[in-house]
């Protein structure tokens, strides 16, 4: 004899699942890396690829996203994003997903993907986009970048009040070009207008990280 579910119990066993997901989705990272292939910038990709892999990939736990994108002339395009990885909650499937990004970032870490242009601003906001989608609790960008932008004719990049909302972003690599050498100012000012714009548009915090291996402690605080 078959057993009737009443609708009322129908109705709350779903509405335990809903809000058991919502819970969890509130312990989750995720984490999107922006990498400048434009300029000087495009010869550090192997060095880019190894700080992800070695200060990033082996901070994440089953559950979290790993978004990589790519900087170029016009970023926010889906084609800007070289991979993305939410692990399994089987550790032994998180594990195989873990060697299966890293041998996709070492790939493209050899490649020749250069441009001419940087639109870095394009590229943020397309990891926001990402970032929102997971509705993780925790939402960071790192952006390996010289933050110098150059956007082709055309291209118009207006950040919305909320478009970094609950994002703490975080430059790093920030390496110095010739005009920063002569004049620190240059180099000071450029980060003062990124963490201005950065703020202003509703991130939770904008840092700027020198020291590759401080990836780990800077993780551990925003969580």
């Amino acid at each position: 004899m078959r057993t009737k579910i009443k609708p009322v119990l129908l109705a709350v066993s779903m509405a335990m699942v809903v809000s058991a997901c919502t819970d969890s989705k509130k312990y989750e990272t995720s984490y999107c890396a922006l990498m400048d292939i434009s300029g000087t910038y495009a010869g550090e990709k192997a060095s880019v690829v190894n700080i992800i892999k070695a200060g990033i990939v082996p901070e994440m736990i089953p559950g979290d996203s790993l978004f990589f994108v790519k900087i170029d002339s016009n970023s926010y395009a889906e084609e800007n994003l070289v991979t993305k990885m939410t692990l399994d909650y089987r550790p032994t499937k998180a594990n195989s997903q873990k060697l299966a990004v890293a041998q996709v970032l070492d790939d493209y870490g050899r490649g020749n993907d250069r441009s001419k242009l940087t639109d870095i601003s394009g590229a943020l906001m397309l990891c926001s986009d990402y970032l929102k989608a997971t509705q993780s609790g925790t939402k960071v960008m790192f952006v390996f970048s010289d933050m110098k932008e150059e956007l082709p004719s055309g291209v118009v990049r207006n950040f919305a009040d909320d478009e970094f909302e609950g994002i703490d972003i975080v430059a790093m690599n920030v390496i110095k070009l010739n005009k920063d050498s002569s004049n620190p100012e240059v180099y000071r000012a450029r980060l003062k207008a990124w963490n201005e714009r950065i703020i202003d548009s509703g991130a939770r915090s904008w840092n700027t990280l020198i020291d590759a291996t401080k990836i780990q402690e800077f993780i551990y605080n925003v969580k």
